[in-house]
């Protein structure tokens, strides 16, 4: 993978997703190219001034947040272009249409009612209109980060567990039975119930994660 494009509607720079997507880039050594779209949406007679000035308050905005951006990357020698439109159906094929050809499209926060009118009603119709994968940028950014750190923390939680349950609890088992397991009293019978599922419980767990880190999960196939 050489070139990333990624699309997304944006009215105001706090809520942008351009970062996951930049981060993504530099991680990987890519190009990256963005197309932030201004959304328009119709308005009734009484509202058209005011949402006109809206558009014209986003445009200002989005524009130096794309200016801010590019100079950020160009200081960090990472390739970057970018460009803010209108969101008529037409600006955005164009848009993106003009970074083609690329290996992946990210999508941020994206309304498909404009580009609905063109045929585009979701991602994959998307990605079948410039034969081109498109995925949201939110799960790439989750698979690389949150689940990694959780598989993580789980997997040490439950190797810890794994480890006191073998070299702890198992060479007292003699004393349990005597004190409590063996006794022929129905709290033992619960005692070894919840004492076995716990240990399967944390056993399991444990060996769900192993193949993870031993580089053996096997991944399915994505759309």
């Amino acid at each position: 993978m050489k070139e990333i494009v990624f699309i997304e509607n944006l009215m105001n720079p706090k809520t942008s997703q351009l970062a996951a997507a930049v981060a993504l880039a530099e991680a990987k050594g890519l190009r990256l190219s963005a197309v932030l779209v201004i959304p328009q949406h119709p308005e009734v007679s009484d509202f058209v001034e005011m949402h006109a000035n809206q558009i014209k308050e986003a445009e200002n905005r989005v524009d130096a947040y794309g200016r801010r951006m590019a100079s950020e990357l160009e200081a960090k020698e990472l390739s970057f272009r970018w460009r803010s439109i209108l969101g008529t159906g037409d600006a955005i094929l164009e848009a993106i249409g003009a970074y083609m050809p690329a290996d992946i499209i990210l999508a941020g926060k994206l309304d498909f009612e404009a580009l609905a009118l063109k045929g585009v009603h979701n991602l994959e119709e998307l990605s079948g209109r410039f034969h081109c994968p498109v995925l949201p940028v939110d799960r790439l950014t989750a698979e690389d980060t949150a689940p990694a750190r959780a598989g993580l923390l789980r997997f040490a939680l439950f190797g810890a567990l794994s480890a006191v349950s073998y070299f702890w609890f198992f060479p007292q088992i003699d004393h349990f039975n005597h004190a409590l397991l063996m006794k022929g009293t129905w709290l033992g019978a619960l005692a070894v119930m919840g004492i076995v599922g716990l240990h399967a419980y944390i056993y399991g767990s444990f060996t769900e994660y192993l193949p993870r880190f031993m580089g053996l999960e096997k991944h399915g196939g994505g759309h």
